[in-house]
């Protein structure tokens, strides 16, 4: 049923629905929104593949709608799990696409260039030269996949830090919000009497989302820093209500930002503790390989151990030595 037939739509421009898209990791779900009014508004894309394809639509069909109806479209950032729909929608119909200009600042950097990269840091930070290779080509691939799900090319509207734009008939604050992914926005906006703020990978309730920021791209070892700033630029902020891109919609806002902060900083003091008595032979896979139970964990939290560690350093707490390539830590 498309808006024309739906009843009402006029009328209910304060309606937020939420369209949910199965993934392969914690907590099984990815989450986009869809805003009611004269001209619909879908934040976030939701999931690439066949299966992401057929909950848009289906998700779409339950609240009334076709995926031509879809006016505007407003991403928080690359991942492939929030930008995966973007070919269908436009395909289907002529939605404004808005996507923060950072996006097209990374994806004008050459593969060749982030293959390189991924390498040199990915041997700076201890991973067993046997591992580099296969590592490099599931990372590099990540890129390719970002890029793939969306083009350029479809992007309308190029969104600027911290200015405030205007999407169909609402204007909305973007919030620069980087650590999770150097691209990440979110997004506030006034839905009737409530401040509510469109938050992708962050304020997520009940948990954090993995400091990717780069994966092992340069700039891997500023995630922590870039995640903490984020964070503190989020808790000057007031919203009554989030909508996340991953767990659910809560109105603990502070809360989960508080515990954000916390638990980053808990990640940094347990590799402080880990490096205690260290001789300057430890690197961030040794740690991670301490610190972590499986291979998918420390996949996903040694970039973070990388951050923590340059955290460590800056403050004079860890002193570090580059060794034929490979970053060694020890206690200062």
């Amino acid at each position: 049923m498309s808006r024309t037939n739906r009843p009402d739509a006029a009328d209910d421009r304060s309606r937020v629905h939420r369209l949910e898209f199965t993934v392969d990791w914690p907590p099984g779900h990815a989450a986009a929104y869809l805003l009611d009014g004269d001209e619909p508004i879908l934040i976030d894309a939701g999931m690439a593949g066949e299966q992401g394809r057929a909950e848009l639509i289906d998700g779409l069909d339950s609240h009334g709608y076709v995926p031509e109806d879809v006016d505007h479209l407003l991403l928080t950032h690359s991942h492939t799990d929030h930008v995966g729909q973007i070919e269908t929608l436009c395909e289907a119909g002529d939605p404004t696409v808005h996507a923060p200009t950072r996006i097209r600042e990374r994806f004008a950097r050459d593969l060749e260039t982030v293959e390189a990269a991924t390498r040199r840091n990915l041997a700076e930070a201890g991973v067993d030269p046997a591992y580099i290779d296969s590592a490099v080509d599931r990372l590099v691939e990540a890129h390719e996949s970002n890029r793939d799900a969306l083009a350029l090319e479809a992007v309308d509207v190029w969104v600027d830090d911290d200015e405030p734009i205007r999407v169909g008939e609402r204007e909305f604050d973007p919030i620069y919000t980087p650590g999770h992914h150097v691209t990440h926005h979110c997004y506030g906006t006034t839905l009737g009497d409530e401040r509510v703020v469109f938050a992708g990978d962050m304020a997520v309730e009940p948990f954090r989302a993995a400091a990717i920021h780069v994966n092992f791209d340069d700039g891997v070892r500023d995630g922590i820093d870039a995640f903490i700033d984020a964070l503190e630029r989020l808790q000057r902020y007031d919203f009554d209500r989030v909508y996340p891109g991953h767990g659910p919609i809560h109105e603990s806002y502070h809360e989960t930002l508080e515990r954000s902060v916390a638990d980053l900083e808990d990640r940094i003091d347990g590799c402080a503790d880990a490096l205690a008595g260290r001789d300057g032979t430890t690197t961030a896979t040794d740690l991670a390989d301490e610190l972590t139970d499986s291979f998918s964990e420390r996949a996903r939290v040694l970039p973070e151990l990388v951050g923590a560690l340059e955290v460590l350093e800056r403050e004079g707490t860890v002193r570090s030595r580059l060794e034929d390539g490979v970053r060694y830590y020890d206690s200062a």
